[in-house]
């Protein structure tokens, strides 16, 4: 949804053509427009998108970039923000990251760009910031996230890359709290060294992922809890516990 101005607003079905429609609101009506095709050249002039934030967003989300270069090249004002170029690193697009790099424009962006990547499985995408000799700017949560969405191939992209490998205790909290056994046994195998508190098995406890404290218990790695781990946790992870032979206060 993109806000024209005051009165207007345009909707974009994403799932058919990108064909959207005014909403114009005046008082307590309503009036619905035809639709648009906002690739049009034509549509982006009538309706002043170029004028938007969200559009060019839009545009980078979407991989549009044929409508990028004639914007650029329209001598029309371009408004963006760093959420074109985290767009496009987010739905894996290195065509429009490749675009924005040589398009000579300012490039903003911010941690949240790779973050977003690695949270997304876009390998390619992180391979193409590293190639592409622009300052890299990640967190700890780019491996976070890795971890929280059960991506393997980012993890060992990261471990691979030669970069600094930002994480602390909170890795395997997020592995556990989604569930994420195979991530668990990836970060014992890969030789780094492990973080991890009692909000990992505290966390699998109380979301009650009975096959990730089954994997602590069988892992050779010091246990960490404490009196919470059972204090939220589901009946399943509680008979679990019951049954485990492990000491709870």
């Amino acid at each position: 949804m993109f806000n024209i101005n005051n009165n207007h607003r345009v909707y974009i079905n994403t799932n058919t053509e990108h064909n959207p429609r005014i909403v114009i609101r005046l008082n307590d009506k309503v009036i619905l427009s035809d639709s648009y095709n906002v690739n049009n050249p034509k549509v982006i002039i009538k309706l002043k998108l170029y004028n938007n934030l969200n559009f060019i967003t839009y545009l980078s989300e979407y991989g549009r970039v044929a409508v990028l270069e004639w914007l650029k090249n329209s001598g029309l004002p371009l408004k963006y923000d760093e959420y074109a170029l985290y767009s496009a690193s987010q739905k894996g697009h290195v065509a429009v990251l490749e675009w924005w790099k040589n398009s000579r424009l300012p490039l903003k962006y911010s941690e949240h760009t790779l973050n977003v990547a690695s949270e997304n499985g876009q390998v390619a995408v992180l391979e193409w910031w590293k190639n592409s000799e622009l300052p890299l700017k990640y967190s700890q949560w780019a491996l976070y996230l890795a971890s929280a969405g059960g991506h393997i191939n980012v993890l060992e992209w990261w471990k691979n890359s030669g970069l600094e490998l930002k994480y602390n205790g909170d890795v395997l909290y997020w592995a556990s709290r989604f569930g994420h056994i195979n991530v668990l046994e990836w970060w014992k195998n890969s030789g780094l060294p492990l973080k991890y508190t009692i909000d990992a098995m505290n966390w699998g406890s109380s979301n009650g992922h009975v096959a990730v404290l089954e994997w602590w218990k069988n892992s050779g790695l010091h246990l960490k809890y404490d009196e919470n781990v059972i204090k939220y946790c589901c009946i399943e992870a509680l008979e679990w516990w019951e049954k485990s032979g492990l000491l709870l206060e």
